[in-house]
């Protein structure tokens, strides 16, 4: 792909036979960015440029999300945590920085158990699989028939879940509501998405094979845990709970914040993930 741009510029590449979408920006060590659930990698558009002036920035639409392929394949955890390691092989990156929020921490998260030789550092973002607790929406959405309706997108709809998503609503701008909305409209997203909910919620909350509390203190890698005191999707007791599981996890918890700090607090967000990085 050559030298990467100081300005994130679009790419899309062949991994394991999906045409995966991303972006890329900066030099230096590389730094994934993993988007959540309902997202794509629109949700890390106030970090990957800033990001990139120290390290080379890589931000992905996973399979089934954004510009993505939305193929029929299993959206579970291990084989998002598989794809990961295509990803890294495919672009030739030996080893990464891994940074995800929400379910995109969850795949973070056991890639770096899965894969331990390809990830440096981790930076989990109000991260799921770190206990069961889960908002009621995603919870019900994972029920046959329910989840058909409560994922079919529209416009109303999708205001409503980023107005659960944020603690500072005036932060929601109309052009940003209609990307996520586009996004979530095309071909094969819906289906793409109760796929990835019902591989590892149910109506009690996440699959107890998912939670990864336990497994923190067998990585051998520095471990950031940041988090939005007012998140409402994924409480922030998870993220106290895996500090005191790993006691060499750092943790920064945001007050005055949802479940997307690196959106609500990009700046602070920003310079903490680039100090934690740096210092390894």
């Amino acid at each position: 792909m050559g030298q990467k741009s100081p300005v994130a510029e679009h790419y899309f590449a062949t991994v394991d036979g999906i045409r995966t979408h991303y972006v890329a920006a900066g030099e230096g060590p590389p730094l994934l960015l993993l988007h959540g659930l309902s997202a794509s990698l629109i949700a890390w558009a106030p970090n990957i440029e800033p990001l990139s002036q120290k390290f080379t920035v890589y931000a992905l639409d996973m399979p089934g999300r954004g510009d993505s392929d939305k193929p029929n394949i299993d959206y579970r955890v291990p084989a998002a945590a598989g794809f990961i390691k295509k990803f890294m092989d495919v672009l030739g990156i030996e080893r990464a920085s891994l940074a995800g929020c929400s379910m995109g921490g969850m795949i973070a998260l056991r890639t770096a158990l899965d894969y331990p030789d390809r990830v440096e550092n981790l930076v989990l973002v109000d991260a799921a699989g770190l206990g069961r607790e889960l908002t009621w929406y995603v919870r019900f959405a994972s029920l046959p028939l329910v989840g058909e309706i409560l994922q079919t997108p529209s416009l109303r709809g999708t205001s409503a879940s980023l107005k659960y998503i944020f603690y500072n609503h005036s932060l929601i701008q109309e052009g940003f509501l209609h990307e996520i909305y586009r996004r979530r409209k095309l071909p094969g997203a819906k289906q793409a998405e109760l796929k990835m909910i019902r591989g590892a919620v149910g109506l009690h909350g996440v699959h107890k094979q998912w939670i990864m509390t336990e497994d923190l203190r067998h990585l051998d890698i520095p471990i950031l845990i940041v988090w939005g005191a007012q998140d409402r999707i994924i409480p922030v007791n998870h993220a106290h709970n895996a500090a005191r599981e790993a006691p060499g996890v750092k943790l920064h918890v945001f007050d005055q914040c949802g479940h997307w700090p690196q959106m609500e607090k990009s700046r602070e967000f920003n310079q903490l993930v680039s100090d934690f990085l740096s210092e390894q």
